[in-house]
């Protein structure tokens, strides 16, 4: 029991700027909490048992150190401009994760402070969500000497716009009307947190297994916000699937002030529908995307000017076109949220669910430094802001990615990124939680430098 006449002798703000250490012994079994303390890491050593509900209690809220001390790594399985993914293994229980290696020298660039911020809010978001089974678990945030870690559930299966793109003839009704209520089941929980995604997009939606379609999740939040705090305008997401009042939007006119909804969500959910019903079209035998153009700048004036041929698809039931239409309603005062598509959907029976054809792939490379991310100058596909004077200059012209058209690059990668045109005001934890460090929870004290520390581990 803590002491609580007795002052602290060490205290440490909880907050993704600070970084507890931990030691384990070979069975991967908790010894010792510690702290960095004037350049050195001072050990705490108490009862696993002890340990454990401090970890818990700390989980995603401060950022551990020493990741390979719980985590193995197995292979890489993705790649982005700032980062790749690994598949890891827990050391003790064997449970496969992915890890989400994201480079410090990218996300702590001068020019650029926001990403920082947006890697903390992302952080925030994800921990203030419960557990749904349709949206991404955190389960671990690390941070090395050069490298951020993001430790996720493992999905194994593939993302919807690789199920869409296996697919040889239209989509069943029913498949369609399982993947959409998850989707709107996912998005539904996450409005009610007071959360918008402000990137939804057939990428950043993967199933958990391969070929279930009831296994949906929603990923990516690094371009999430609160919609309780005001943030600066700002023009993000995907081209293509950006809500059309977000283009309307003049900041030149005074006493206009523009505030996200959650409809912007909504747009990209009917974009992603309309998708699903056209990807493969009799009468044309190839995709059909809702705004289609092989250059960035055009395919962004016709999202702009966002026309939509609202004819209904006869093989669909009215119940999903209704929902379609009501998704892309360009007034978003009138547009569906959430509650209301679900509502539409289930005024008819499910059924049961079915699986999808589709197989899964993986990249298997052989990795040189387990945990640490190769530098690369390859900017695609990343959730953070691009300065208007960069978007000016090296969007007009840039190989882009939905993945509907692929240019290839002199490094071989598609360029489309999700983007921000300005820099927001992010949400923060606001909370002044510190973790007091009393000898009585603890067997001794020991300190030892970071020299000292890394030739023990060598």
């Amino acid at each position: 029991m803590f002491q609580q006449d007795r002052p602290a002798k060490y205290e440490l703000e909880i907050n993704l700027h600070n970084k507890i250490g931990w030691k384990v012994n070979d069975k991967g079994i908790l010894q010792a909490l510690g702290l960095k303390y004037q350049n050195s890491w001072k050990w705490f050593y108490g009862q696993p048992s002890d340990l454990l509900q401090i970890k818990a209690i700390l989980n995603n809220r401060i950022f551990f150190h020493s990741i390979s001390s719980f985590y193995a790594s197995n292979e890489q399985i993705g790649s982005g401009a700032s980062c790749k993914v690994l598949l890891i293994t827990d050391i003790q229980t064997k449970k496969k994760y992915a890890a989400k290696c994201i480079s410090k020298e990218y996300v702590t660039k001068k020019k650029t402070p926001d990403r920082l911020n947006r890697l903390f809010n992302e952080i925030h978001i994800l921990r203030s969500i419960l557990n749904h089974r349709n949206i991404v678990q955190l389960i671990d945030v690390f941070e090395g000497e050069q490298t951020y870690y993001l430790v996720f559930e493992y999905l194994e299966g593939e993302t919807l716009h690789k199920f869409q793109k296996l697919q040889t003839d239209l989509i069943p009704d029913i498949s369609i009307r399982i993947i959409l209520l998850q989707l709107l089941n996912g998005i539904n929980s996450f409005h009610s947190e007071n959360y918008i995604h402000r990137d939804i997009k057939l990428e950043n939606i993967v199933f958990c297994k391969p070929n279930v379609i009831g296994s949906l999740k929603l990923i990516d939040f690094g371009l999430a916000i609160s919609n309780i705090q005001s943030v600066s305008f700002a023009v993000c997401g995907t081209p293509g699937y950006i809500a059309p009042e977000i283009f309307q939007y003049d900041e030149s006119k005074q006493g206009q002030k523009f505030r996200f909804t959650s409809k912007v969500d909504m747009f990209g959910i009917g974009v992603i529908l309309y998708r699903l019903y056209y990807y493969f079209n009799p009468f044309r035998m190839n995709r059909q995307p809702l705004f289609e153009s092989e250059k960035t700048k055009d395919l962004l004036q016709l999202n702009k000017k966002c026309y939509i041929n609202k004819t209904y698809h006869n093989f669909y039931s009215n119940a999903l076109n209704q929902i379609l239409f009501g998704l892309l309603e360009v007034n978003p005062n009138k547009r569906l949220s959430s509650e209301e598509a679900i509502q539409l959907l289930s005024q008819q029976q499910l059924g049961k669910q079915i699986g999808g054809s589709f197989a899964t792939t993986k990249s298997h490379q052989n990795d040189i430094d387990e945990f640490e991310v190769e530098q690369t100058i390859d900017h695609a596909n990343q959730p953070y802001p691009f300065s208007a004077k960069i978007l000016k200059q090296e969007l007009e012209n840039s190989y882009h990615q939905n993945d509907d058209n692929r240019f290839i690059t002199s490094l071989q990668k598609s360029y489309f990124p999700s983007f921000s045109l300005a820099l927001s005001q992010e949400m923060f934890d606001s909370s002044t939680q510190q973790i007091s460090m009393r000898n009585g929870l603890f067997e001794d004290e020991i300190i030892e430098s970071d020299t000292h520390q890394n030739q023990k581990q060598k």
